[in-house]
């Protein structure tokens, strides 16, 4: 197999694995395993021991997961390795999957035997069964025989050398088209992520112990490129691919997952757990030192290479996600002033509910007033009415108030148009009467000064007439006299030249006021 080449079609089916299993095998469901996994705590809190209560309940769904990922035993005399024995597991697999033969594989390294005989006890069932006590980081294992299914969980990231070598070993102990199921820690979760926003280790478990005596330590955590290529280097293909979040819950890491996000990281690739389900496809491993492991030279020339695509995604989706947010921002700018001006609207409509509710309270009280004296009035008849009757009469009688009320809402409303009708008839006869009337006015003026015109002229002829008969009278007794008469009557005639001007001009009338009053005071003097 070329290095190139297998990194290539990791990539290339990296996220095409379903995350359940399917075929032709049988598995339990989720909620089964739960069920299975809660009543093993149930019993382990209430007679069980401490340490194992503890660590089976805070590895609850991590177990869960995983027991919904083995196949169920085919036949009764198909075998099951459970690589990494923790003993519940084991006794799973016999008791709901129906392996017939469950073997063990246990590290302990102050214990001198090679076989430890296990028992499990589950309420009233007991079950018993080898487990090998072997270091499974050396090249002889103590097992000759091949299984149906092997089971591989939470193993590998405590493997100080050669994880291929081991991988190797467990490819020899499975039949061909054998199942192998496996989990460990995904090294890009979301805890991993958290722990690198804030300064620390990039890892799951990286903690050394003080006493030495026991190393509970990662020696290495996995991505999910290099675990799918190194199982698919060790000769399996791979049939079913999750990632769990085994103890957090995906809701609560929403914030840092959407970070994630902005990165085109997927949420199902986040979880802290990965859970694998292979079968055997090849009799040997393909790559005994697959370079995404073992070789820094190969790494850059055939797998960096490789990886730069997903890094301009990654490097893109991050743009895109700044650009989108800017953009929501601006959306969410407009649907506040948008909001805003809903409110308001709702606000004027709430106002013009409320003046509309008084209305109606007024129109029920009203209501209520007539419906009472109806009451009273027929309250004899309603007496003799069942109480079925009665709640029919009260339905109709309302019923028929309402109609009531819609039917005097539209006479009313049919009032108020004739009458706004003939408001508009009057107005216009209004308008022509004004206009008849000013037409009249402005003839009776024109009249008036025509009149006036003429009676001043009458006024005038009157007056040379009696001028020429004062002037000859006056001739005939007084010459002098006659003189200082014609020239008092000149006066009084500019002067109501004058005062006529004057009438019809308030500028002028203004000004010749004081002309008038010394012309009149001189005249006077004359006289």
């Amino acid at each position: 197999m070329n290095q190139e080449w297998l990194i290539k079609d990791v990539l290339k089916r990296l996220d095409t694995v379903p995350d359940h299993p399917g075929g032709d095998r049988a598995y339990l469901s989720l909620d089964e395993c739960f069920r299975i996994v809660d009543e093993t705590i149930d019993y382990l809190g209430a007679q069980g021991d401490e340490t194992e209560y503890t660590y089976i309940s805070g590895h609850r769904k991590r177990l869960a997961h995983s027991l919904s990922m083995i196949p169920i035993a085919e036949g009764d005399n198909q075998s099951c390795l459970d690589v990494g024995s923790y003993g519940y597991m084991a006794l799973w697999a016999h008791k709901y999957l129906g392996y017939h033969r469950v073997i063990g594989i246990e590290w302990h390294p102050d214990v001198t035997d090679e076989v430890i005989t296990r028992t499990i006890q589950l309420a009233d069932e007991s079950f018993e069964f080898q487990s090998h006590n072997i270091n499974i980081t050396t090249k002889d294992w103590a097992i000759d025989e091949s299984f149906d299914t092997v089971l591989f969980f939470e193993v590998l990231e405590h493997i100080n050398e050669d994880p291929m070598g081991v991988m190797e070993r467990i490819h020899a102990r499975i039949k061909p088209d054998g199942t192998l199921v496996m989990s460990v820690p995904n090294a890009i979760s979301y805890k991993s992520f958290k722990e690198f926003l804030v300064g620390m280790p990039p890892w799951t478990y990286w903690f050394y112990q003080p006493d030495l005596a026991h190393e509970p330590r990662h020696c290495f955590e996995y991505t999910p490129i290099i675990f799918k290529s190194i199982v698919q280097a060790a000769g399996f293909s791979e049939n079913t691919f999750r990632t769990i979040y085994a103890y957090s819950e995906q809701d609560h890491e929403q914030s840092t997952i959407e970070i994630a996000q902005s990165f085109g990281i997927s949420p199902s690739s986040f979880g802290e757990t990965m859970i694998l389900n292979a079968t055997r496809s090849a009799d040997t491993i393909s790559l005994r030192y697959p370079d995404v492991l073992y070789s820094p030279e190969g790494y850059y020339k055939n797998i960096y290479p490789q990886l730069q695509d997903r890094l301009n995604k990654a490097i893109e989706s991050f743009e895109t996600s700044r650009e989108s947010v800017s953009t929501n921002h601006a959306h969410a700018d407009r649907l506040q002033n948008d909001l805003a001006d809903l409110m308001q609207t709702c606000e004027s409509q709430l106002r013009y509910q409320e003046e509309k509710q008084l209305e109606l309270d007024l129109i029920q009280s009203d209501n209520i007033d007539l419906h009472s004296k109806l009451k009273q009035s027929a309250g004899w008849a309603n007496q003799l009415l069942q109480e079925k009757s009665d709640l029919e009469a009260k339905v109709n009688e309302l019923m028929f108030t309402c109609d009531c009320y819609l039917r005097k809402e539209a006479d009313t409303e049919s009032q108020y148009q004739s009458k706004i009708n003939d408001s508009i008839i009057e107005v216009k006869l209004a308008n022509e009467s004004i206009q008849t009337a000013e037409k009249a006015a402005q003839d009776t003026r024109n009249w008036a000064e025509n009149l006036t015109k003429e009676n001043a002229d009458l006024k005038a002829q009157v007056n040379e007439l009696l001028f020429a008969c004062d002037c000859y009278l006056q001739q005939i007794n007084d010459p002098g006299r006659c003189v200082q008469v014609i020239r008092e009557q000149r006066f009084r005639g500019a002067l109501r030249v004058t005062k006529s001007i004057a009438r019809k001009t308030p500028i002028v009338r203004t000004a010749l006021r004081p002309v008038y009053r010394e012309t009149k005071k001189f005249i006077k003097k004359r006289m």
